[in-house]
């Protein structure tokens, strides 16, 4: 089931999980269309169980990934100033999006961010969230669905699995959890591979990137 969040209401025959994910009660088997309300401006509340499991890193690996977080942290006031750290650092860097990477290395998050500097969505939503936590900064990976493409009959939008789409939370305090999207912070120019080409011809491109050419 697709919802914006925070749900304000649930529909019928439906519950949300411990991550938030709103889920059929029973199987379904056919279209079916439901209403939803979403609040526009909410915060929930974290735990500090919780945060500390949004700064867990395996140990013993990506040490230069590691190395630059911590200069970062050094240079930085606030956590907000080391997210925009990160993300200048996609942007002014030889980053390309690509949706055919070359295969990284056991030290992957170092692999990508100095050597192939290659990839897409999940490559660039989990280094940044490595760097994130390396520096410090409680941030999660976060999955699901881009835009889609509206239905101007219907007034409706269609969500497609080429929608999906990965990207970031970090925790910023009094602010809460705030949406980080890295992929987007790729210089337009530095696209080897458009979306709209990787699509079958029958497939149209979502809503959320069209009108973007390169993206």
């Amino acid at each position: 089931m697709f919802a914006l969040e925070a749900l304000a209401e649930l529909p019928p025959n439906s519950s949300v999980d411990r991550d938030y994910v709103l889920q059929a009660d029973l199987p379904q088997h056919e279209l079916k269309r439901y209403p939803l309300k979403s609040w526009r401006k909410y915060q929930l509340p974290e735990s500090e169980f919780d945060l500390q499991q949004a700064l867990r890193l395996p140990s013993g690996y990506n040490p230069r990934a590691r190395q630059l977080a911590q200069q970062w942290r050094t240079n930085s006031r606030t956590p907000g100033e080391v997210v925009d750290h990160a993300l200048r650092y996609f942007n002014r860097q030889q980053f390309f999006y690509t949706l055919q990477p070359p295969l990284l290395g056991s030290d992957s998050v170092d692999d990508f961010l100095f050597n192939s500097r290659r990839g897409f969505c999940e490559h660039y939503a989990s280094s940044f969230v490595f760097l994130m936590r390396a520096a410090g900064v409680p941030a999660r990976v976060v999955t699901g669905y881009m835009g889609g493409e509206l239905n101007p009959v219907g007034g409706y939008l269609i969500v497609r699995q080429s929608d999906a789409h990965a990207w970031a939370e970090v925790w910023l305090g009094n602010a809460g959890w705030q949406r980080v999207d890295p992929t987007a912070a790729v210089a337009p120019a530095r696209v080897q591979q458009d979306l709209a080409s990787a699509l079958p011809i029958s497939d149209s491109l979502p809503l959320a990137i069209r009108g973007q050419p390169q993206l």
